[in-house]
């Protein structure tokens, strides 16, 4: 920020060095001496209203109505400069005192306070804006009797002055002081809004146009001032300082300091009543009667006396305005305490590192440990290990200030396993992320609920193998899978049903049948390390995918030992029954190269196996052409 002004900030330097290098340099010609001093004071104008009008296109809304205001009255100003040039050097004249200088210098003192009130009365609040104005007519006041008393009497009794003249000599300190009191107060108000480096110029200017006009004005009374003085350089340094100010508002960099805040509110203070108390004792030292200085002093006294009865109004308003707050805010503070501690779902809130600072008793007891225990022990210790990575991917986007809802698996202390839904909101104080808030929803039946619908909806009530519908979505997959990868593995399905089911229900009844498929499903299961999927299809028919099996002689392997299982009789409820089934096997993509074809020729390879005249038998599908195979003129080759 300060590389942004370290040219401008230098060019001051130098132009302040170059005046007065001038200034002594033709001390003894007082025309060249005046001639080149007007045209540095106009020049420097010149380079400081560019400089404020950077900052009018940088601003907007009250903001640039402040900098307009600020440059209308640096352009005062210059026009007063011209005046004193066009007077001085041009027409060889001297410069009337006061004249039409003095007021374009007057209009620049009374717009440099109209942009600073306007300021005040548009950022600061309104129980700082009334001490403020009590504070300014004490100091305007103080200011006027000092400045009566020194510059205007002493004129009086020397000459007679007009009013012109006495309004002059009286509206210098005045406004000067008013502006330095309205910069004071702008930049060290409550809100500290206005405490920027830009601000900060603004004062310093203000406070060197306050002690050059001082210096001028005692200059005059005493009739030592001359075009060309030593003092005449630190106006325009004033005009240079309130360009700078443009320049760095586009910056808005602040400079608070807590410290410096507080010596300056002293200062506020000091002020007004150091200035009444000066006043005072002065006047039971100097005053021998009625005269300005008694009443001065009055009215600054009785100023601060009605300050202090409106402060003391205020206060009590304010301390009324206080207690009502609080009473709100211990309401509010029940509501949350309410809907924390008895909320149904765990409500925690943890800091930036994830550690727990806070936790309503539901959570506790989720987590099966106590408050104490649980506060400053990080959240991911309660989350489970498979769902670790996932949860800390959705804090970090907390973290960031998003809100997150997500589900994810906890162990609790006593072992306890739950699955939750959380819902992270940020914790933001002061546009700062300082924590985040948890819910946690138990919602551990639901998910077994989900997990047993789930169940029901993929496998068969009776057998507990899988459905139809969980086999043709597997079947389906197996062979997309294949397909896409343009792999040269293979997918076997046996289709089988039982050759003797019809009988057994019809002889023993549906219950022995329902026991008999249930038997039958127990006896398939002892394979499942050789299939992908065992499923029941309804009725008395069952399917096997098989993957990757390496030639025909392995499917004859395994088919001959799934029917020499399932011959083995049953016994169930006193019944020995015997139910051997019918294979027929297809493969993909020897035999289908699509879900409805694999199916087809398995169903038709089955049927060719039930032709046999043996109990049970086999049959592998031959792109259709069908080679049926007994297990028993199978064992017999």
């Amino acid at each position: 920020m300060i590389k942004q002004i370290r040219f401008p900030l230098f060019l001051t330097f130098f132009y302040l060095f170059a005046y007065y290098v001038w200034i002594v340099s033709w001390k003894n010609h007082s025309y060249i001496q005046a001639f080149g001093g007007n045209l540095f004071s106009i020049v420097g104008i010149g380079i400081s209203l560019i400089w404020l009008y950077t900052a009018i296109r940088k601003s907007s809304g009250m903001d640039q109505i402040f900098w307009i205001i600020l440059t209308c009255a640096s352009g005062c100003y210059l026009i007063g400069e011209i005046i004193w040039f066009m007077t001085e050097s041009v027409f060889l004249r001297e410069i009337p005192s006061p004249g039409w200088t003095d007021v374009f210098y007057l209009f620049q003192v009374t717009l440099i306070l109209s942009a600073l009130l306007y300021k005040i009365f548009h950022q600061t609040k309104k129980q700082e804006r009334i001490p403020f104005l009590f504070d300014l007519s004490i100091v305007i006041v103080v200011a006027a009797t000092f400045s009566w008393h020194f510059l205007i009497t002493p004129l009086l009794s020397s000459r007679d002055i007009s009013m012109n003249e006495l309004i002059v000599s009286l509206a210098y300190p005045v406004g000067d002081l008013g502006m330095l009191l309205a910069a004071v107060f702008l930049f060290y108000s409550v809100t500290k809004q206005n405490q920027t480096l830009s601000m900060l110029l603004v004062f310093i200017a203000l406070f060197i146009q306050a002690v050059s006009d001082s210096i001028y004005l005692y200059l005059i009374s005493i009739g030592s001032y001359f075009s060309g003085s030593l003092i005449d350089p630190l106006f325009i340094v004033v005009m240079l300082l309130l360009g700078l100010s443009g320049l760095l508002h586009t910056s808005s960099a602040a400079v608070q300091s807590e410290m410096l805040v507080a010596r300056m509110n002293l200062v506020q203070i000091v002020m007004p009543y150091g200035g009444v108390l000066v006043l005072f004792l002065f006047m039971g030292l100097h005053s021998t009667g009625f005269d300005s200085v008694t009443i001065g002093s009055g009215i600054s006294i009785g100023l601060v006396i009605i300050r202090q009865i409106v402060m003391i109004v205020e206060n009590q308003r304010l301390v009324k305005l206080y207690v009502h707050k609080t009473q709100e805010l211990e309401i509010s503070e029940e509501r949350y305490k309410s809907l924390f501690e008895y909320h149904p779902d765990a409500v925690y809130s943890t800091d930036l590192n994830g550690r727990f600072e806070s936790a309503n008793n539901a959570c506790n007891t989720l987590l099966g440990v106590t408050n104490e225990t649980l506060i400053g022990e990080h959240s991911l210790l309660y989350v489970d290990d498979r769902d670790r990575d996932r949860v800390t991917s959705e804090l970090k986007q907390v973290f960031v200030g998003h809100p997150r809802s997500y589900e994810t698996r906890i162990i609790a202390h006593n072992g306890r396993d739950a699955y939750l839904n959380i819902t992270n909101i940020p914790i933001v104080v002061r546009n700062k992320l300082v924590g985040i808030f948890g819910i946690g929803k138990d919602i551990t039946i639901n998910k077994q609920n989900e997990q047993k619908v789930h169940y029901l909806a993929y496998h068969d009530t009776l057998t507990g193998l899988n459905n139809r519908i969980a086999f043709e979505e597997k079947l389906h997959e197996l062979i997309d899978n294949q397909t896409h990868i343009s792999s040269d593995q293979n997918i076997s399905l046996f289709f089988m049903d039982l050759n003797q089911f019809k009988r057994v229900n019809d002889s023993l009844g549906h219950d022995i049948g329902d026991q008999l498929l249930a038997a039958v499903a127990h006896r398939l299961h002892e394979f499942s390390g050789n299939f992908t999927m065992i499923a029941r299809q309804g009725g008395d028919d069952f399917t096997l995918v098989a993957e990757n099996i390496a030639s025909d002689s392995t499917l004859h392997e395994l088919a001959g030992r799934i029917i020499s299982r399932l011959e083995e009789p049953y016994s169930i409820s006193g019944n020995i029954i015997h139910c051997p089934p019918s294979v027929g096997i297809s493969s993909f993509p020897k035999d289908a190269h699509s879900f409805r074809d694999l199916i087809k020729h398995a169903d038709l390879a089955m049927y060719e196996a039930k032709k046999k005249p043996t109990n049970g038998a086999y049959c592998l599908s031959k792109l259709g052409e069908n080679t049926p195979t007994s297990k028993r003129s199978e064992s017999g080759r």
